[in-house]
């Protein structure tokens, strides 16, 4: 799911070269770190404002020119980024911890076992990798604020955007349909928005919030006296809407007195506003949405026929946030940017171990549910990265195959080997050789199973 590792730049100050050589040997043999060296505490600070991107620096208290502690505050005052691990003799513990508390990220003791050195380096790295990621995804994020917020890297959810981009071209009714939470407003707002009458009125209506006696009202307006509480006319969303958009979200609540109405507007673009007799005309681009079956409703009467084929000329099925795992670190991180700038907050991401849980979590609200979660954790936190404390929902249970239990609480075949498959993936961040490996099965074997499960990777 992420990019490749890149490496980090490590500075090694020490006067004494056989020491110094020791922790270079020891780390260059890695290839995630780039290590340069210093000598004195004057060749530290030049190299550290000549040399580009250092990210963390492992330098001794005591130098011939100097103390380390100058090299601490150079730091702290140009480069608030770099991290500083302090090595210091037994004798002078109190200044290790002075200067962690100037700002050095920990100490280590003299002699230097080197696994320790590993260890913090490890620890100090896989934070920056984590800045790294979450300034990638911020950058990507910075143009979205002039557009609907289309957030997704997954092939799935790229062709659902390059289709929406063409559709919204025509002037044809497009179908919107999916679960709740999934995103059908934001798509509705992008084919508005990329369509040729993105600057004329995008009129929304929620079709499941407004009450039957009114939807009429609400749609098509009323002439003054229609009721007794019509003092005035009122003109309807429809005219409102005029050379527009007009979204009607969960469409399958249209009453279906408004149903033969709504029909004749899509048919020639006329209507009456309640209590009067002039037909008006309105030209008006329709969407409609729906997490409901609209073929199931025409079978049962509950939903006219002939509207259902009029507004099924084009339609968009969005999938849910399972079928888009790996669109989750941007959604998280579009939705940390959005409830930072609403709270104050300078959160700067979520901690790796959050996204494991993400990956298998149930999304039964999809990205609704995410960014629930998301503002929650934003307002409560005190930290700059999210960590597993900040989602006590994504830990309650193991969701990633409950919703698929039978009454007696056991799982068919079928039922295991997807779930066995999906956590295998997620566990290899979705490399399906080493995925096959592990189950023990074949590449060929793999890909069936993927292909008959719907396991969109």
């Amino acid at each position: 799911m992420n990019g490749a590792t890149e490496s980090v730049k490590i500075l090694l100050v020490d006067d004494e070269v056989d020491a110094l050589d020791a922790m270079r040997m020891g780390l260059s043999s890695d290839s995630r770190f780039k290590v340069v060296t210093a000598t004195s505490r004057n060749t530290a600070i030049n190299t550290l404002k000549f040399e580009e991107n250092i990210g963390i620096v492992v330098t001794d208290l005591k130098l011939r020119d100097g103390s380390g502690l100058d090299i601490v505050q150079y730091i702290q005052e140009n480069l608030p980024h770099t991290a500083i691990i302090i090595v210091t003799a037994y004798g002078s513990i109190d200044s290790a911890v002075k200067a962690i508390r100037g700002g050095a990220y920990d100490y280590l003791q003299k002699p230097i076992r080197m696994a320790d050195l590993k260890r913090l380096i490890n620890r100090i790295s896989e934070n920056i990798q984590l800045k790294r990621e979450n300034e990638r995804l911020r950058n990507q994020l910075r143009d979205l604020s002039a557009r609907p917020p289309l957030i997704g890297h997954s092939s799935r959810f790229h062709q659902i955007v390059e289709f929406v981009k063409q559709v919204a071209q025509a002037q044809t009714t497009v179908l919107i349909m999916g679960d709740s939470g999934t995103g059908k407003e934001v798509i509705a707002d992008a084919i508005h928005f990329f369509s040729t009458r993105h600057n004329k009125p995008f009129i929304k209506i929620n079709c499941g919030a407004i009450p039957e006696n009114l939807m009429e009202s609400e749609l098509f307006g009323y002439e003054k006296g229609a009721f007794t509480s019509a003092y005035k006319q009122k003109k309807g969303k429809i005219e409102l809407a005029h050379e527009g958009t007009l979204f009607l979200d969960e469409i399958a609540e249209l009453p279906k007195s408004m149903q033969v109405k709504l029909l004749r507007v899509l048919q020639n673009g006329e209507f009456e506003r309640l209590g009067g007799t002039t037909t008006l005309k309105s030209d008006v681009r329709l969407i409609v949405a729906t997490n409901a079956d609209l073929t199931a409703l025409v079978k049962n009467g509950n939903f006219r026929e002939d509207l259902f084929y009029r507004l099924n000329v084009i339609s968009i099925k969005i999938p849910t946030l399972r079928e888009r795992l790996e669109d989750i670190p941007v959604l998280t991180q579009y939705f940390i940017q959005k409830y930072n700038s609403k709270n104050n907050k300078n959160i700067e991401g979520v901690d790796p171990a959050v996204l494991k849980e993400m990956y298998r979590y149930e999304w039964k609200g999809n990205i609704r549910e995410l960014e629930n979660m998301i503002e929650r954790a934003v307002v409560l936190s005190q930290d700059r990265i999210l960590k597993l404390h900040h989602f006590p929902n994504l830990t309650m249970h193991d969701a990633s195959v409950s919703h698929e239990a039978n009454s007696a609480g056991l799982f068919s075949l079928e039922v295991i080997e997807k779930n066995a498959i999906v956590r295998t993936l997620q566990y290899h961040n979705f490399d399906k050789n080493k995925t096959a490996m592990t189950l023990q099965i074949g590449l060929a074997t793999l890909y069936r199973k993927l292909k008959q499960y719907q396991i969109d990777v």
